[in-house]
């Protein structure tokens, strides 16, 4: 409710600014002209332009640093949903243990699954994104049914022009406004993940994986326009080239810290 609530009222606001200041806000040709088989313009109903893939080198080298970020960000993002789901039982009064972290392999294979049919038929490749788990998170609603509608109902709103060109008409002051909220509440999951995992943030090593990590991934995407680090000659996403230097930098900095531990 209150993304809902911020999003109608952020929206109602645009409407009556730009009606006062002859400013549009609330631009409603955003959509392009649909390139569907199947349309009936009028009722506004289109199918979306599905297309085959046509696989080459670039394409795969261009994908894969993407692929490889994926899996920290999944990892993440099933503990996250394993702490709040769990802490909202005890909440709730009830014994009962959901382990949803034990389930990461099911999970990285759902991933790559879901990709490789989206990209069948031209879609982008997904994952389980951090923002919907905020939103789960802020409106307590866990429901596997409930998710399972939303997503059928997102899917046929796709489908309906009318719809669509209201979702691209959001001012983006409004979407800005929402993304500060749910973005905020994905850095505070991550936070609650290493207070939960007792982490050890006064190790050097941690120190030093988290901050290059930070500043690489949030500073790459705010740094460059496109949210690509110009490096050896070309370009690397940021979250991609945070997400495998904070692997490597992690890997290079345990080596003989287990030895270290056995000493003590």
């Amino acid at each position: 409710m209150p993304i809902l609530l911020g999003l109608l009222l952020g929206y109602a606001v645009a409407l009556i600014l730009g009606a006062v200041y002859h400013i549009s806000f609330c631009d409603f040709n955003k959509i392009e002209e649909t390139k569907s088989i199947l349309a009936i313009p009028a009722i506004g109903f289109a199918l979306p332009h599905f297309t085959l893939p046509s696989p080459n080198w670039a394409a795969v080298a261009a994908i894969m640093p993407i692929a490889i970020a994926t899996i920290p960000e999944s990892t993440a993002h099933l503990y996250q949903l394993d702490i709040y789901v769990n802490d909202l039982a005890e909440k709730k009064g009830s014994k009962k243990r959901y382990s949803i972290s034990d389930k990461l392999g099911l999970n990285l294979i759902g991933d790559g699954l879901g990709d490789m049919i989206s990209a069948m038929v031209g879609g982008p490749a997904g994952t389980n994104y951090g923002e919907n788990l905020s939103t789960m998170a802020i409106t307590r609603n866990f429901s596997t049914p409930v998710l399972i509608c939303a997503a059928i109902i997102t899917m046929g709103i796709s489908c309906f022009t009318p719809l669509t060109a209201a979702v691209y008409s959001i001012p983006n002051a409004v979407i800005g406004g929402i993304s500060i909220y749910l973005f905020g509440v994905i850095a505070a999951q991550g936070v609650t993940i290493m207070l939960t995992r007792k982490v050890d943030l006064f190790d050097s090593r941690n120190l030093a994986v988290i901050a290059t990590v930070l500043i690489i991934g949030i500073g790459g995407s705010f740094g460059f326009s496109d949210g690509m680090i110009p490096m050896f000659g070309g370009k690397l996403p940021a979250i991609a080239s945070a997400a495998i230097f904070g692997i490597l930098l992690n890997l290079l900095l345990r080596i003989g810290r287990k030895k270290e531990q056995t000493a003590e």
